[in-house]
């Protein structure tokens, strides 16, 4: 993917406070109240979460490697899509979609498949 990264723009915003102009008023409202649950630390965006923790978040390019290391490890991989996003998310991993992402990996993945269609790890 040689697009920008999910979060660029509210990067943006942290490191320099500026809205871009074409942005409508309604999405102007949503970065400035989603800036309060990140913050920027020189390269990388963080994110609080609502438990507490501090989490990075992962460019889109990123994503499906990190999801397949989850879910795919000899040392108990291929379960069902929430605990593989729950297994990325206790690495200190984030990005809005990582649900319905862990969700579309387990549905194609050839060994979860064979298992009967859902993992045969709940």
């Amino acid at each position: 993917m040689t697009g920008m990264p999910w979060f660029a723009d509210l990067a943006n915003y942290l490191v320099s406070g500026i809205v871009l102009n074409e942005f409508y008023s309604n999405q102007r409202n949503k970065l400035e109240r989603d800036f309060l649950d990140y913050y920027w630390d020189e390269q990388y965006l963080f994110r609080i979460c609502t438990d507490g923790v501090i989490r990075q978040c992962v460019p889109e390019e990123e994503q499906m490697g990190i999801l397949e290391s989850f879910h795919s490890s000899t040392y108990g991989g291929h379960h069902i899509g929430d605990i593989t996003a729950t297994k990325v998310l206790s690495c200190g991993f984030y990005w809005p979609t990582l649900y319905k992402d862990a969700s579309d990996l387990v549905k194609r993945c050839d060994e979860c498949q064979r298992a009967g269609g859902i993992s045969k790890k709940n």
